[in-house]
């Protein structure tokens, strides 16, 4: 399933806003983990962890494609800038594994997925906000001059 969602990520138009596509995933999950808390049986809780799954899943890839986007294609160390990136995002995972942790300690597996839901829409709500409080715009991606070769030449 977490392979599934990645793939879904895929469907996801490249040139859309990789900042909002990446914190609209984590609100994806939210809901999934919500649809989890109302599993009262087999058959909601199997649908609900195949879709907490699939949505952590794409959560990965529009994680990855916004990393790959601010590494860009023509960086000179993009490599060695990736793999730094993406270890640094591994802090809020750590620190959401913490929090479930807490949430879980306190009230059982309740805790664990409110925490986790709050945290995903929590943090959606700070994204739109930023958004909204410094004007930002929508941006469309533009491909990359190597993509542009590439397409001009075929």
């Amino acid at each position: 399933m977490l392979a599934l969602g990645s793939l879904a990520g895929a469907l996801i138009p490249g040139d859309w806003d990789r900042r909002l596509t990446y914190a609209a995933a984590g609100l994806t999950n939210a809901l999934a983990a919500i649809v989890l808390l109302a599993a009262s049986r087999p058959s909601v809780y199997l649908v609900g962890t195949a879709l907490y799954l699939a949505t952590e899943g794409l959560c990965w890839a529009r994680g990855t494609a916004l990393v790959v986007e601010i590494v860009g294609v023509e960086t000179r160390d993009a490599s060695t800038l990736f793999t730094v990136l993406s270890g640094i995002t591994t802090i809020p995972i750590l620190c959401m594994i913490k929090l479930d942790g807490l949430g879980f300690r306190r009230f059982g597996t309740h805790g664990l997925l409110w925490t986790d839901a709050a945290a995903n829409v929590l943090v959606f709500a700070v994204v739109a906000a930023v958004f909204i409080a410094c004007g930002l715009k929508l941006r469309r991606v533009p491909d990359s001059p190597a993509v542009a070769r590439a397409t001009s030449i075929s």
